[in-house]
């Protein structure tokens, strides 16, 4: 590749180079490409542990790349134009970006599911206008949306929060321009360095404030504040600072560059494997890789580094010229690689490497270097000349020798590079056709009435055809996507779950108030799945029972308080409970049934919980229902597929067959262990979802659950004759 101009380098992340004028760092190159290496084998293969920190590799390139070029355009021009300089952004990160956003919402409409298919244009909506970090922080953290899969734009996330620095940095530079020329009273000589200390000073005073709130955000929300701008300004700032104190380093010893060079590359790699999702991130751990990355840069300040060959050779030089292209393309291809290729092999994984790779090289050599150095856009970011006629003049003077000379370096390499993308093109969609598993929909047979007597059996036939289907059924309803939407919305219940003051005990009972028998159904966001078939068991009991289902979603129905981070639920939970306790101790109805999610937790001071600890914390509040020997305890469905992942237009209903989990075992043993302890019941979920441990996403014409966790209301109202069955063979009703 010819040699860019510092300009010309001006880029996005990853790809963002302002080496001194005439030169381009190969030791900067080479840090692009570890760190873009680290990044992609992250998301790839999981390892090394801690590879996402490559992003904060070039947090801090970016940072020290960007302040330089435009205080070297200051001191060399005497003036710095905002104007050109976002002229250049876009020019530089806009057609490769868009190019990846508009072929990724158009794959993810023809393969996703609907409702995964609009998340990915409202995710490239987001990521266009610079605001995917935070679009991806609201919905990491809503408590029905947790289990979503990865979108495939998620990893603009970055590009967001390095834009957005970039929007705010020149604006403020100016400022600091106009201050330190004051400080130097107007004497351009003593102007350039005053300038410098007072961007030393500010952006060290941001970055320090920028740090302690990332410790501070990482400690008390650490969803938002991994994608928080807020929490990563220091980051960039670090390289800004370092960009401002350049010329302190620019006569380093060759020995020191050398010592420099190699302690902070190891601190990097060092980083990539000490560093896990166990740790506080980005407050404080990420300080790790920054400040490695920094004295990388430091070392490389006063001349070239000929040592440091892990960064500086040909193959990382090339990884690195092309590493916006591979930060691009690698995760939609990660994404969408295994709707097609399910099983998880070798063979999987080596694909989807390659067509990482040649997908982002044919991407630079096609869109990102012809179109970057394109006359066309090259002449809306042209700030050098300020009088319009002589503008024009030379533009149309340059014209023709722009264009000819733009022909003759990328002409040839943009028409191979075509063919070869429709070659690529061609054989993917060839593979993917082959590969394709889902076959024309059929129609889920009705629920029959040969069973009609045996609620339990016509559960286990309707399971069992769902299991070995061969195509999603197109009578559904609803469908899946309208249930993955609707998520819990239409749950009639709702209003009787959500945080808050205690809703009205009347509001929530379902069935005759005159029934000689009373049920509570208490509990979490289970309870709240459950309380569908319990309002059809009430109201088709022939004024035999009324039935009350109240809770808090999110609010673990124990003894101990359990950490949730949904909105209001800790607010809420401990009064919630006592209210109900209260209630069910004066009404003192005939039975009271609890339903809890089978899985781990942390109270509320973060100590963590066993399986024991919670099942006897369950008991604990039970006691306090006055109760004994009316406690049933209600297993949640175990645990179903990620639909999000697993549910597309181009699987099978096989694709979202899972097993039972070993927690809901290990619960569900702890738990019938409990009732038989106490004089109390225990009825078991699997009837009603899962064959012989194996549990599919429908059953005859209704989705089972509409995300991991929670049963859709139209199918808790299908198993509301089963589920009765199974409190009767108890004797309970």
């Amino acid at each position: 590749m010819a040699a860019q101009t510092t300009t010309e380098q001006a880029a996005s992340l990853p790809e963002t180079t302002a080496a001194p004028r005439g030169r381009v760092r190969a030791d900067i190159q080479g840090l692009r490409a570890v760190a873009v290496v680290a990044v992609i084998l992250n998301h790839l293969l999981g390892w090394p542990s801690g590879g996402f920190v490559g992003v904060d590799v070039f947090f801090v390139i970016s940072g020290f790349l960007i302040t330089g070029l435009i205080l070297r355009e200051r001191e060399r021009t005497g003036r710095f134009s905002i104007v050109g300089f976002y002229a250049r952004r876009i020019r530089r990160i806009l057609p490769a970006a868009l190019t990846v956003l508009i072929a990724t919402t158009a794959v993810g409409w023809f393969v996703f599911n609907k409702t995964r298919a609009w998340e990915t244009i409202w995710d490239a909506v987001a990521s266009f206008f610079l605001a995917a970090n935070w679009r991806f922080a609201v919905t990491g953290t809503d408590y029905f949306q947790q289990t979503d899969a990865d979108s495939p734009l998620q990893h603009f996330w970055s590009l967001s929060v390095e834009e957005q620095f970039y929007l705010v940095w020149p604006a403020l530079l100016l400022l600091l321009f106009a201050i330190g020329m004051l400080l130097a009273r107007g004497n351009r000589e003593r102007s350039g360095r005053r300038i410098r200390i007072v961007v030393i000073v500010a952006m060290g005073l941001i970055s320090v404030a920028s740090f302690a709130f990332a410790v501070w955000e990482t400690r008390e929300n650490a969803e938002i504040a991994y994608f928080s701008t807020f929490t990563r300004v220091w980051e960039l700032g670090v390289g800004a600072v370092l960009a401002a104190a350049a010329p302190l380093f620019l006569r380093l010893p060759v020995a020191v560059r050398f010592v420099l060079g190699w302690a902070g590359l190891a601190g990097i790699v060092a980083s990539f494997f000490v560093i896990d999702a166990s740790k506080p991130f980005p407050g404080p751990w990420a300080a790790l890789p920054v400040v490695a990355t920094a004295v990388v840069l430091l070392a490389g300040i006063g001349g070239p580094q000929r040592y440091l060959f892990p960064i500086s050779n040909p193959v990382t030089t090339f990884l690195g010229n092309i590493s916006y292209s591979l930060y691009l393309w690698h995760f939609p291809v990660i994404v969408f690689v295994p709707l097609f290729l399910v099983d998880e092999t070798l063979e999987r994984t080596i694909i989807t490497a390659g067509l990482i790779f040649v997908i982002s090289v044919l991407a630079y050599l096609l869109i990102e270097q012809p179109l970057h150095h394109s006359p066309w856009l090259r002449s809306f970011s042209d700030a050098g000349v300020t009088d319009a006629e002589a503008r024009r003049v030379a533009r149309a003077t340059a014209r023709s020798e722009a264009w000819g000379r733009w022909q003759e370096r990328f002409g040839s390499q943009f028409i191979l590079s075509t063919l070869a993308l429709l070659v690529v093109v061609t054989v993917v969609i060839i593979a993917a056709g082959f590969s394709s598993r889902g076959q024309a929909p059929q129609a889920a047979p009705e629920a029959s009435q040969q069973n009609a007597a045996n609620p339990l059996d016509q559960a286990r036939a309707d399971l069992s055809a769902a299991l070995s289907a061969t195509a999603w059924p197109d009578n559904l309803s609803p469908s899946l996507d309208d249930a993955m939407r609707t998520t819990s919305n239409d749950n009639p219940a709702r209003g009787c779950f959500e945080p808050g003051s205690t809703p009205d005990f009347g509001g929530c009972t379902w069935g005759s108030g005159d029934a000689p028998n009373h049920m509570y159904v208490v509990g979490d966001s289970i309870a709240l799945t459950y309380a569908p078939a319990f309002r059809q068991i009430a109201d088709t009991s022939d004024g035999q029972w009324k039935i009350t289902t109240i809770g808090l979603y999110g609010c673990r129905f124990t003894d101990v308080l359990v950490k949730n981070d949904g909105d209001g639920v800790m607010d809420s939970c401990t009064q919630r409970k006592q209210d109900i306790a209260d209630r069910i101790a004066s009404d003192q109805p005939q039975l009271v049934v609890v339903a809890n999610a089978f899985a781990l937790g942390q109270s509320s001071d973060g100590r963590a919980l066993s399986t024991t600890d919670m099942v006897s914390s369950t008991a604990s509040l039970a006691s306090r229902f006055n109760s004994a020997g009316k406690i049933v305890y209600l297993a949640p469905p175990p645990l179903g597929a990620d639909l999000d992942a697993c549910y597309s237009q181009v699987s099978n209903p096989g694709d979202c067959v899972v097993d039972i989990d070993p927690a809901w075992q290990d619960f569900s043993a702890a738990t019938q262990a409990q009732a038989q302890a106490s004089g109390d019941r225990y009825i078991d979920a699997l009837p009603v979802n899962c064959v012989d441990g194996r549990c599919p996403a429908f059953a005859a014409t209704w989705p089972t659950k509409y995300d991991t966790v929670h049963l859709t209301t139209a199918y808790s109202e299908h198993i509301a004759p089963a589920i009765r069955r199974l409190f009767a063979d108890q004797g309970l009703m």
